[in-house]
């Protein structure tokens, strides 16, 4: 985003010249607790909604837009722009106070948000602070050094960073006075550097998170603001994503900034979720051209995030889109994006209105859709309905029709089933999106089981159940365990109304789906090194049993340091078809000797097609604290050659020693 402020003011001077002496402007549902143990209860209760929506089968990820840059840019100009093209109000407003890093922190759009709130909506708060060392727009982009100071007000930098902090508190404050939880965002895209990256970006990680920690503190503790939650927000287009996380109890939300040509191959979704916080992408837009520093006009379709946030990012409970030539209002698809069927606008937020999941939540594909009623019943049945089933238009998950069946809510228990033989071998979980209609007297509400019987003795297996209501929930049944796969004789749902209930009502289901178990390209269980060997490394590789990530082995190899890269690989002896798959996993670890210096960084990369092109994750910092690798696949070409799979291994400058790198659990899901 550091180039979307400098490109937005350039904009605003020439298209504005009366202002003068203008300022440079710059799933899986989480239960989900504040990490402020004082928290607002209206704090509390947005995080836990925000935690609880990716648990709906619809209506469950909340848009949101920035509004600008309070005291320069800041108007709801493109808001009312966005209910003119789309039809909605996004349900999340976003200000800056930072005034795009001037000496000057501005809160004057604190009365916007307030009105927000009132209507319904919720609000978000970033800041482009001032560098403490060098105040002005320039400031902004100059990397600071002695950034450890700013924990010690007794310093110019800390001095000066302290007197930053009370007048964002002064904002943040009266925002908690009319009892307006916010969501921060400050230190955001830490994880970049160059001449375009922010003060904060690219530091050491412990002072970032120091920094961040002391932040933390003197705006809960000694300025007494407990309506704030922590947004956490590197950029996705950079490595080292989750490497300056502050800590899990400095922080409420994480999210990415993400500016991808394709929105499917936005890089940090599994780092971020790993974190088991509520996911965001924190920014979204389309990317700049290098030439201009702007994005082309009318020249990107927003409506593709709905499909990669379903398909491949399905954990994210809000989306945030920059404003002006990156805004949905000067790009294209907003009408689909702000329209579909899992958004939530103003208007639809209901923090009172939470899903809890049952069994685990659906993992982003390869999914195999069994049944999405598109084509009538398909053999579909009920048991114990008042009326039905029909397949209907009025409400689907995904494409156009769902099962519907009415049902009177005094009956102890409803189902929807298809009964008949079904080979589900080979499969690692199923699962459905159930919902109930929003009348009738549900008292305590609905709850629902998805569920299998098998074999020639119809043995029951069942996800749990859930309370699903009008937004819906999705029923997963993890399938290991559950025997005679396959001979699957009955799939179904049991609804079950709770005591009290009366009167008629309805149920649905919609997109009932397998998923495939992840390929093993490497778990070295066998206790030899399957077919995978080493690189730039000084002994091994081995299968050893010294450490491992999953069950009993690793794959080791010892390095030298100061020779730099190793790596461990795979060379396939044919081609390998990784056509499909969405994302490749495996977790990677440093032994604890060697003088490594400021540590060892490790990317996960394949080479394919005819020249066995390299691609790769982006790097990950590895400690002897196992770290996990993810390589979003979306846009990598030539999955049905690939020549090779591995991990590069780059030790800090001035690392020497021997020390030891390992790797476990490679798949590809």
């Amino acid at each position: 985003m550091f180039q979307r402020i400098r490109a937005a003011l350039i904009s605003a001077l020439l298209l504005v010249p009366l202002l003068g002496a203008f300022p440079a402007a710059a799933s899986a549902a989480t239960v989900a607790t504040p990490s402020d143990p004082q928290a607002t209860a209206a704090a509390g209760q947005v995080l836990d909604w925000l935690g609880h929506l990716p648990g709906r089968a619809g209506h469950r990820v909340v848009s949101g837009m920035f509004a600008g840059y309070s005291g320069t840019t800041f108007s709801l100009g493109q808001v009312e722009g966005l209910k003119t093209q789309t039809g909605q109000y996004p349900g999340l407003i976003a200000c800056d106070y930072g005034a795009g890093g001037s000496a000057t922190v501005d809160y004057s759009c604190n009365a916007e948000l307030k009105a927000w709130w009132a209507k319904g909506g919720l609000v978000s708060v970033s800041v482009h602070a001032p560098n403490p060392a060098q105040p002005n727009f320039q400031g902004l982009y100059h990397h600071l050094d002695g950034l450890p100071q700013l924990t010690d007000p007794g310093t110019p930098l800390g001095a000066a960073w302290q007197q930053t902090l009370d007048r964002i508190a002064a904002g943040l404050a009266e925002l908690d006075a009319a009892g307006v939880p916010v969501l921060f965002r400050p230190f955001h895209e830490m994880n970049t550097s160059g001449p375009n990256a922010f003060w904060w970006s690219g530091q050491d990680r412990a002072a970032y998170a120091a920094v961040w920690q002391y932040t933390y503190r003197y705006l809960t503790q000694a300025k007494g603001l407990h309506n704030l939650l922590w947004v956490y927000s590197p950029l996705c287009g950079a490595g080292d994503r989750a490497a300056y996380y502050p800590g899990d109890a400095y922080t409420d939300v994480v999210g990415l900034d993400c500016y991808p040509a394709d929105p499917a191959a936005a890089q940090g979704y599994e780092e971020l979720t790993a974190l088991h916080k509520p996911f965001a992408f924190a920014e979204i837009g389309p990317p700049n051209d290098p030439a201009t520093h702007l994005p082309a006009p009318a020249s990107y379709d927003y409506g593709r995030w709905a499909e990669a946030i379903r398909t491949r990012f399905p954990a994210t409970s809000y989306f945030l889109a920059w404003n002006d030539q990156w805004g949905p209002t000067a790009q294209l698809g907003a009408t689909a994006l702000w329209n579909d069927r899992w958004t939530v606008d103003l208007g639809g937020i209901d923090l009172g209105a939470k899903t809890d999941p049952a069994g685990p939540p659906r993992t982003p594909g390869p999914g195999v859709p069994l049944e999405g009623f598109e084509q009538g019943l398909d053999g579909w049945g009920g048991w114990q309905t008042l009326h039905g089933p029909w397949t209907v238009t009025e409400w689907a998950s995904q494409g156009a029709s769902s099962l519907k069946a009415d049902v009177d809510l005094a009956q102890p228990e409803t189902y929807l089933d298809k009964t008949g033989h079904q080979d589900l071998s080979g499969y690692a979980t199923l699962s459905v999106d159930a919902r109930t209609a929003p009348w009738g007297s549900p008292a305590a509400g609905t709850t629902a089981k998805l569920y299998l019987r098998t074999g020639a003795g119809l043995a029951w297996y069942d996800s749990g159940p859930t309370v699903v209501g009008p937004d819906g929930a999705v029923l997963t049944l993890p399938l290991a365990g559950v025997a005679d796969l396959a001979d699957v004789r009955e799939i179904g749902v049991r609804f079950a109304p709770a005591a009290g209930a009366a009167g008629q009502s309805a149920v649905y289901l919609d997109n009932l789906t397998a998923t495939r178990p992840a390929a093993a390209l490497g778990d070295f269980e066998t206790g030899t090194t399957e077919g995978w060997g080493a690189w730039q490394i000084k002994n091994g590789p081995w299968s050893v049993t010294e450490w491992s990530a999953q069950g009993t082995h690793a794959l080791k190899a010892d390095v030298q340091l100061e020779n730099g890269e190793s790596f461990l690989l795979h060379r396939f002896p044919a081609p390998a078809d990784l056509s499909g798959r969405l994302i490749l996993t495996a977790t990677a670890r440093t032994a604890p000797w060697g003088a490594q210096a400021t540590g060892t960084e490790a990317k996960l990369y394949l080479k394919t097609g005819p020249t066995c092109a390299w691609h790769d994750s982006g790097p990950f910092p590895v400690t002897p604290t196992a770290t996990r690798l993810a390589f979003n696949l979306a846009n990598v070409p030539d999955l049905t050659q690939v020549c090779e799979v591995g991990v590069d291994f780059a030790p800090a400058p001035g690392a020497t020693g021997q020390s030891a790198v390992y790797l476990d659990g490679v798949t590809a899901q």
